[in-house]
């Protein structure tokens, strides 16, 4: 065996190719190769179905519900749980995709994350304004007669009282 002729190809370097600017290509070469994948003279083929493939990916269409579902009334969290139990059901049953129930489950999230707030916002504003009351009218008793129907509670534990 000449040593001067046998190089190593098993450990990946710089690709060997030089562009049309006379700079090298920075990407790293392939195993066993002097050429990263887009340069390498012996992968044509592998390079001709990445792009059929990538076509063929680009091309698929979007996952959708159909026209005429009807929208749901998503005003509370047991509106939310119903929405999610009947999606997974949907799934289950091969009715919708599955890339449709995550973005379905990644939005009820999202919704029930930003009514928090808002509920947690309004008890606030009301706490603030007893206080002030208090504060404005120190002899007086404030007693607040009634819970406002604003401050539902829902037990999210299972098995829990609502």
């Amino acid at each position: 065996m000449n040593t001067k002729k046998a190089i190593s190809l098993t450990a990946a370097g710089q690709c060997r190719h030089i562009k049309a600017d006379r700079s090298r290509c920075r990407a790293n070469a392939r195993n066993r190769s002097h050429y990263c994948f887009f340069h390498d003279p012996d992968s044509s083929a592998e390079r001709e179905a990445a792009r059929r493939n990538g076509g063929r990916e680009r091309s698929r269409r979007a996952a959708v519900l159909p026209a005429d579902t009807p929208d749901r009334r998503l005003t509370s969290a047991a509106d939310v749980t119903g929405l999610l139990a009947e999606t997974i059901n949907q799934v289950r049953r091969g009715e919708i995709e599955p890339r449709i129930s995550n973005a379905i489950g990644y939005l009820a999230d999202i919704l029930l994350r930003a009514k928090e707030k808002d509920e947690t916002e309004q008890r606030l504003a009301r706490l603030e304004s007893i206080i002030a009351h208090q504060r404005a009218n120190p002899q007086t008793d404030f007693k607040v007669d009634h819970q406002p129907e604003a401050f539902e509670y829902v037990n999210p534990q299972p098995g829990g009282n609502a």
